[in-house]
């Protein structure tokens, strides 16, 4: 009995001895999922699937008709004969307008490029940038994208998608022969001004 008495005292004096700290840290990443990007300079995949169309159109038609007539008289009629002329005036105006416009556009953008994570916000959502320049047979296409990603949705694979994507800015521009053969010439250009 003063054996187990002994055993049991000294249990008792180790265990409120020994520290009972937290193995979780805030700045650990979950067991179960891999790290997500967090920090100033981490890199998040950016799957870009934006895919817009928009039609307009109007159209205006005028029609204005108007009939004139006048008679003279007195003195203008008294030399009608002398000059040889009718007493009566007569005229017609007509005015017509019609004009049509439509617009028809459509967009479609599919890529996948690696944004930087450039501010980490109070509230702990990601400011990113990326932006992403391919050279094909001198045609050059670039793709920038700017916004605010919430952590939580920056998958496993480290990759979110462009419309999970706050405030977001998306840039498509290229250079090259092809963009220029789809660019209305100077004449075109000239007479779109004037009219």
């Amino acid at each position: 009995m003063k054996k187990a008495l002994l055993y049991s005292a000294a249990l008792l004096l180790l265990a409120s001895a020994a520290s009972a700290d937290s193995l979780w840290n805030e700045n650990s990443a979950s067991p179960y999922s891999p790290q997500k990007a967090y920090k100033m300079g981490d890199i998040i995949n950016v799957v870009i699937l934006e895919n817009s169309s928009a039609k307009n159109s109007a159209a205006t038609k005028t029609n204005v008709n108007d009939n004139l007539s006048a008679k003279f008289t007195h003195t203008l009629q008294r030399l009608a004969p002398i000059i040889g002329a009718n007493n009566q005036a007569m005229g017609q105006l007509q005015n017509q307008y019609t004009g049509d416009g439509s617009t028809v556009r459509g967009n479609t953008v599919t890529a996948r490029i690696a944004a930087w994570v450039v501010e980490v916000l109070p509230n702990g959502n990601l400011s990113i940038k990326g932006r992403h320049r391919v050279n094909i047979n001198d045609e050059e296409q670039e793709i920038m994208i700017t916004g605010t990603v919430r952590p939580k949705d920056i998958a496993g694979t480290n990759t979110v998608y462009s419309y999970q994507v706050a405030d977001a800015e998306l840039i498509v521009s290229g250079s090259g022969a092809v963009s220029d053969a789809g660019a209305p010439g100077w004449l075109t250009r000239i007479f779109n001004w004037l009219f």
